[in-house]
């Protein structure tokens, strides 16, 4: 069976710019990833992690959430099997993220490929390529503008979660620089539901299932209630973008 998405060939050169357009469109995400890495380097070094040891999770995991999960957990002696345990589960959004973008991307031509794909997503890369590649006139090649999408992400990853660690506490507790973080997604949200890609009632609808879900989810333990509550979003989308659209209605 062919892959339902294939991606023609490109023309000469065209990784390269593809790199670089997603390089730059995954930029202005930066606003967002500095103060989440100073807060995870921050709490690291509260958590008594020493500064291999943080540097070390940011290079491996890469996955924020979970890395300022697992310091929390690890700052209240909670056993090991059961970290391990509980950041996996906070990062089972991934499995979605993977097979939504993995149908755009097309199948990986090595495991070096899948590798590098499945470590540079993230939710940033992830919802930038899903914007993009939505664009009618988008005219990249699709694997490398993912990529590069990532790229900005994983650079002020890095640096910030050094800074963080760095600074430690000179940082004030009173400051909300978390808040950061929620806001950057919903800007990217409301760019997608204001898109005029696609038909805009799934979108809504998806927007506003997977939003009252994870309200009425938020109570389960381990972050369940977000994974869960995207599974419904996108179910309810599919399932409403699946109905023929009717006379009048908006394509």
């Amino acid at each position: 069976m062919p892959w339902p998405l294939p991606v023609p060939p490109p023309p000469p050169g065209a990784s390269w710019s593809s790199l670089k357009a997603g390089f730059a469109a995954g930029s202005p995400l930066l606003l967002g990833i500095i103060p989440f890495g100073v807060v995870y380097g921050a709490s690291a070094r509260s958590a008594d992690l020493s500064l291999l040891e943080s540097a070390a999770m940011s290079l491996t995991v890469f996955a924020g959430s979970a890395q300022l999960f697992f310091v929390n957990l690890w700052a209240s002696d909670v056993a090991v099997p059961i970290v391990v345990l509980a950041c996996l589960a906070l990062n089972l959004r991934l499995l979605i993220y993977g097979a939504s973008i993995g149908l755009q991307l097309g199948p990986p031509g090595s495991p070096f490929s899948a590798l590098a794909r499945s470590y540079i997503l993230t939710d940033e890369s992830y919802a930038v390529s899903t914007v993009a590649f939505l664009r009618p006139n988008f005219g990249h090649r699709k694997v490398p503008f993912f990529l590069g999408s990532g790229l900005p992400t994983w650079i002020g990853w890095q640096s910030t979660c050094l800074m963080g660690y760095l600074m430690g506490s000179v940082i004030p507790e009173g400051w909300p620089i978390g808040l950061a973080v929620p806001l950057v997604f919903l800007a990217l949200l409301i760019s997608i539901l204001r898109s005029g890609t696609g038909r805009a009632g799934p979108k809504y609808l998806s927007a506003g299932v997977a939003g009252l879900s994870a309200l009425a989810l938020e109570g389960l333990p381990l972050n369940l209630g977000l994974v869960l509550a995207i599974a419904v979003g996108v179910a309810a989308g599919l399932a409403a973008g699946s109905r023929p659209p009717k006379d009048g209605a908006k394509p």
